[in-house]
């Protein structure tokens, strides 16, 4: 795929998190043009698909790490957030060979954190620290977005970062925007970069979120778009103007904090955790119960952003909101 060198990033990123990048391969790059092997035809605007030769990088997996010492995982989870490795396992037992062997074929990672799940009702992931450095801190990049994160105290995910990008090209410009579970801010900072929006509310009740969301709209100089609020959003919403765009990413409790959003915005970007085979009827659900609360509400695009479990999946939901 031939991209020009000013979206290299923002499109590297979509082709990696779309699985369609081919691995082990060196990226070309021939003046304002940016070239990279893929493994399919893609179609993105602004973009052209060619042909030609790339070099093979011959690299070590942290799977050939493993192999070489004996031992075969059947499941993992890799998160890599800045330079800090987060892994979940079935067999914890093997935790330290992992986080070895993650170390050793990713020079770049100084810390490895075993995720052992939520903690509290801040989203917060209960870590802990089986090899390299006792520093859970670090500065996650994304498409040019420098963010300064705590994974032992805040939430952040950084397999949302197309998402992220999505949600921003939708912001209009000059828009009035409210992220009721902001925490450190990643989606209200892609807005402010991409969107060119009049004014960002960022709320959230955990005070280390909103500390480091303080600090990342400050590193990424948006102090003049983004505001940072600490508080539970229930509390909050009624001081606030309303938005055109509302942001709702708690998909575990959305559903509790969606008729404040309803009162406020004329766009919901709901996320919620559901049943894989009930997704039409959990919208058809929600469309109902707002309904009975006064409010036409069209769901317009609905996407699996990832799976939860065997059975569950997160779901993304545009919502279109009106008043009857």
């Amino acid at each position: 795929m031939i991209v020009p060198k000013e979206r290299a990033e923002e499109i590297r990123q979509k082709l990696v998190d779309d699985g369609v990048m081919l691995e082990h391969t060196k990226v070309r790059r021939e003046g304002d043009l940016v070239y990279f092997p893929v493994k399919r035809q893609v179609h993105i605007e602004g973009c052209a698909m060619g042909s030609g030769e790339f070099e093979i990088i011959r690299r070590k997996s942290y799977d050939d790490a493993l192999r070489e010492r004996g031992i075969h995982i059947d499941s993992i989870s890799l998160d890599l957030i800045g330079d800090i490795a987060v892994i979940r396992l079935q067999e914890e037992s093997c935790a330290k060979e992992v986080a070895q062997a993650i170390m050793e074929t990713n020079p770049h990672v100084r810390t490895v954190c075993l995720d052992r799940g939520v903690e509290d009702d801040f989203r917060v992931r209960k870590v802990e620290v089986v090899a390299g450095e006792r520093n859970t801190e670090t500065i996650h990049r994304e498409h040019g977005i420098r963010m300064k994160v705590d994974v032992a105290r805040v939430y952040f995910s950084p397999r949302l970062s197309s998402e992220r990008m999505r949600v921003a090209k939708k912001i209009e410009h000059n828009a009035t925007v409210i992220d009721m579970f902001a925490g450190v801010a990643p989606f209200c900072l892609y807005i402010a970069k991409f969107s060119h929006p009049k004014k960002i509310y960022a709320i959230d009740k955990n005070p280390h979120a909103v500390r480091y969301a303080r600090e990342n709209v400050l590193m990424n100089k948006k102090e003049d778009i983004i505001e940072v609020i600490e508080g539970d959003a229930r509390d909050v919403m009624g001081r606030l103007p309303q938005a055109d765009h509302i942001i709702m990413n708690l998909p575990h409790q959305s559903h509790e904090y969606l008729s404040h959003a309803l009162q406020k915005g004329k766009h919901i970007h709901y996320y919620e955790i559901m049943e894989k085979e009930r997704i039409e009827e959990r919208v058809r659900q929600i469309v109902k119960e707002s309904a009975q609360g006064g409010y036409s509400v069209n769901a317009g695009e609905v996407r699996v952003i990832g799976s939860y479990s065997p059975s569950k999946v997160k779901v993304a939901m545009d919502l279109e909101v009106k008043h009857f």
